[in-house]
C-alpha cells in the first residue's frame, strides 16, 4: 500500500473557489481487487478523523469512496486504484483514479427495484455538492471526483 501525505500546498483542483487557499491531501494506491474496496473506506476514515472531520462527514465521504472504488473496478481492467483526499477550510474533494480503461463518461443510470448494481453514482450525486469524471492528474487515466458541500466539511483543529 502507497499511503503519501502531504502538508499545506496550494490547491488549484476543480474543486476550489479560491485557488490560493491552503489544502491538506492524502492519496493512497491499492490493488485493483474487491477486497481492497474496504481498505480504501478504513483508509479514508481514519485520515478524516486524524484531520478532525466528524463523524457524519466521514460517513458521507466512506460512501462516496466506496461507490467510486467499486466503480473503478466494476469499469476498468486498471491494476491499481488510486483515491485521494483533499480538504480546505470549505470543501472536501475525494478523487478516485484508474488507468482509463473503462468507459469514458460515467453518468448514474435508473436501477429497478431488484436491480443489485447502478445506484452508485445516484448515491454519489445525492450526497455531493458536485461530481465529474476527467483525465487523471497524470494524463494517463480517468479520475472520477466529488465534492462533499461546505457543511460536511467543518473540521476541528486535527491534524493541522
Amino acid at each position: 500500500m502507497d499511503l503519501r501525505r502531504s502538508g499545506p500546498t496550494r490547491d488549484v483542483s476543480p474543486a476550489s473557489d479560491d485557488l490560493h487557499s491552503t489544502t491538506r491531501r492524502v492519496s493512497f494506491a491499492l490493488p485493483a481487487d474487491s477486497r481492497a474496496v474496504g481498505e480504501a473506506r478504513h483508509l479514508a476514515r481514519e485520515q478524516l478523523k486524524y484531520w478532525g472531520v466528524g463523524a457524519e462527514k466521514r460517513d458521507a465521504a466512506a460512501l462516496v469512496v466506496t461507490e467510486l472504488f467499486t466503480n473503478a473496478l466494476a469499469h476498468t481492467t486498471s491494476d491499481v486504484v488510486v483515491c485521494a483526499l483533499k480538504t480546505t477550510s470549505d470543501h472536501l474533494v475525494i478523487e478516485v483514479m484508474d488507468d482509463g480503461s473503462g468507459p469514458p463518461d460515467p453518468a448514474p443510470r435508473e436501477a429497478g427495484a431488484h436491480d443489485e448494481h447502478g445506484r452508485g453514482l445516484a448515491l454519489v450525486r445525492a450526497v455531493s455538492a458536485c461530481w465529474g469524471a476527467g483525465p487523471s492528474g497524470g494524463g494517463v487515466g480517468q479520475a472520477v471526483w466529488a465534492v462533499l458541500p461546505p457543511a460536511q466539511v467543518r473540521a476541528g483543529t486535527a491534524g493541522r
